[in-house]
């Protein structure tokens, strides 16, 4: 098992020169891509700033903790979206039928649907978003001790878990329908509403943003993990149901899978 995820890990890495290469061929566009990206960031973070000047607070937390939910939103996006690239370029395969030469490979089927692609622009970014927030976590001395760190990656990896698993899932609508690009942008708008804590919801939406769509597990389990405002039930909840949305997802893409047809045939 441990030799063929290092071999997954291999051609992973492969693909990702590839697309780095093709990328990097038209350094304006890159450029531009990533200054765009900045700036939204920055105005975004300035916005958050002033309006919580005047606040003080909101939904019972600090500035610096509603800018910390912020931080962890965009972490948890940029990494979703560096790994799992590739479904933005998956519906060309299946409209094309191209996808059928993907299964005859000694690959997991689902490893080209969402890694087919790596953003290195994405990478980019990523680097000082990190070293950004690290530093602003120290600043402002929002870390209570070793255990909430643990807790803080042990739910970012199920964030992951949690991206994968609505990644697949699009990719298997995009099997039976040849539709992606709809539900991805749902996807996108879903998580948007984490930007903030997600506290300020009640009722039926906060159940729809934990259970139905996780978006509370996705960003907000973590940052409130770091806070040290999730009890070690929760983090357990979290984790778990991470494994049950991989779960769900894999058994509802091989379902797809089955019902496949080389839309060239």
């Amino acid at each position: 098992m441990g030799v063929k995820v290092i071999k997954l890990i291999k051609v992973w890495f492969l693909m990702a020169k590839i697309a780095a290469q093709s990328q990097l061929t038209t350094n304006a566009g890159g450029i531009l891509f990533i200054i765009g990206k900045v700036i939204r960031f920055a105005l975004f973070f300035i916005f958050l700033f002033s309006v919580l000047s005047q606040s003080g607070e909101l939904a019972g937390y600090s500035r610096e903790e509603v800018v910390w939910f912020f931080l962890v939103f965009n972490l948890v996006d940029v990494l979703v979206q560096f790994l799992f690239r590739g479904v933005y370029v998956f519906r060309p395969l299946v409209v094309s039928g191209n996808y059928d030469l993907d299964l005859l490979k000694p690959l997991p089927s689902f490893f080209r649907p969402l890694f087919g692609w790596t953003d290195i622009l994405d990478f980019i970014t990523l680097i000082p978003l990190v070293i950004f927030s690290g530093w602003f976590v120290f600043v402002n001395h929002l870390v209570i001790g070793i255990k909430e760190v643990i807790f803080f990656f042990l739910l970012l990896i199920a964030a992951l878990l949690i991206g994968f698993s609505f990644h697949l899932a699009v990719s298997a609508f995009c099997i039976l329908t040849t539709e992606i690009d709809h539900l991805i942008w749902v996807y996108r708008d879903l998580t948007a509403m984490a930007r903030f804590p997600t506290d300020v919801y009640r009722g039926l939406v906060r159940f729809i943003l934990t259970f139905v769509f996780p978006v509370v597990l996705l960003i907000t389990f973590p940052a409130k993990a770091l806070l040290g405002l999730l009890s070690p039930e929760k983090v357990v909840l979290g984790v778990g149901l991470s494994l049950f949305f991989v779960s769900l997802s894999l058994k509802f893409w091989y379902w797809s899978l089955r019902r496949y047809t080389s839309a060239s045939s």
